[in-house]
């Protein structure tokens, strides 16, 4: 949640408090229950989302799948350089030309195109094992590539999910206030124009001091103790 989304949150929080610690001003208004078991329902709602959104930070999940891009993006490029001087020596241009790459090149790509040039790469590895053997790439090096290729693949498609989440849980955050808000407003007129005690109306707008209540009739700020901003 925003600041601002948790500081609402609180104050809906204690409006809901509020009323279940007093019932017996405003449990036979029937429109007042139906409002209270709408706003409590949105709460709840609103609590589980932000659990949600807060479990579904993208960060730890960046860090780790830009380690293994670097990891990957290093393995490949020894293997370029292992098979470029392969292709050199033996004068194959067909074979030259597909590790014409530079580190830069394999910085700049896609995460998809990565590991398509990755996976060819180890297609290549695989085989020429026996010729490149003498270079410095056999199959436990080839395993490797494999291993860092999926494990950066696994990491990028977990990490669009996570993003994926949060995102609709930050959205549904948002429907949620918005929800709140316009069950708020309307328990602001049922608790001035129903509700007989006047000490619970007063604790009642006194939890509702916020910028929602800006414009309402002076006798409700002054109940509220707000002040004209």
């Amino acid at each position: 949640m925003t600041g601002n989304q948790s500081n609402y949150f609180k104050m809906v929080n204690a409006v809901v408090s509020l009323f279940e610690s007093n019932p017996a001003a405003w449990n036979l208004i029937a429109l007042l229950v139906k409002v209270m078991d709408n706003l409590r329902a949105i709460r709840d709602a609103i609590s589980s989302t932000a659990v949600k959104q807060e479990a579904n930070k993208p960060s730890g999940h960046t860090a780790a799948k830009e380690q293994a891009r670097d990891i990957l993006e290093n393995l490949i490029y020894r293997a370029v350089l292992r098979i470029r001087s392969y292709a050199a020596i033996i004068s194959d241009e067909v074979l030259s030309k597909t590790v014409r790459i530079s580190h830069s090149t394999l910085d700049s790509m896609s995460i998809n195109d990565l590991v398509t040039y990755s996976r060819m790469i180890c297609d290549v590895c695989s085989a020429n094992l026996d010729a490149l053997a003498d270079y410095g790439i056999d199959r436990t090096f080839v395993d490797e590539l494999l291993g860092a290729t999926e494990q950066a693949a696994g990491l990028y498609a977990h990490r669009d999910v996570v993003i994926d989440q949060r995102m609709e849980a930050t959205s549904r955050l948002q429907d949620l206030f918005a929800q709140a808000r316009k069950q708020l407003k309307i328990l602001d007129d049922l608790v001035e124009g129903y509700v007989d005690d006047d000490v619970f109306v007063a604790e009642y707008f006194n939890a509702r001091r916020i910028h929602d209540l800006r414009g309402r009739k002076k006798s409700t700020k002054a109940i509220s103790g707000e002040t004209e901003s």
